[in-house]
């Protein structure tokens, strides 16, 4: 097992590149300084710790940006789940910017 550290306090299991066995791993984040529940499953954790380190913030931080774009109707896991596939994807493109502070504004 692989645990790694990131720019923030959350330890998470690091899977291999292709393991997804769906498992989901509850933390507690702070978002926009309330604290809150999420459970992710581990490769969505390594996903958000990548981010987190791209873009010099914490993972609170990255969650608090993605929060701000929550619908209203969406769950703030939901959410997550669907930027993480935004940004990736923008990035599988060439868009080598600082993606969330692009997503931040939009």
């Amino acid at each position: 097992m692989n645990i790694i550290h990131g720019t923030s306090d959350i330890s998470v299991y690091e899977p291999h590149d292709l393991e997804v066995d769906g498992q989901l791993i509850s933390h507690n984040v702070w978002v926009e300084g309330h604290r809150t529940s999420v459970r992710l499953e581990a490769v969505m954790w390594q996903a958000l710790h990548e981010i987190a380190e791209r873009e010099a913030m914490s993972i609170h931080q990255v969650i608090s940006v993605v929060s701000r774009r929550q619908h209203q109707n969406a769950s703030l896991t939901a959410t997550i789940r669907a930027f993480l596939v935004a940004y990736f994807r923008a990035v599988s493109r060439g868009n080598n910017q600082s993606l969330l502070k692009e997503f931040n504004h939009l």
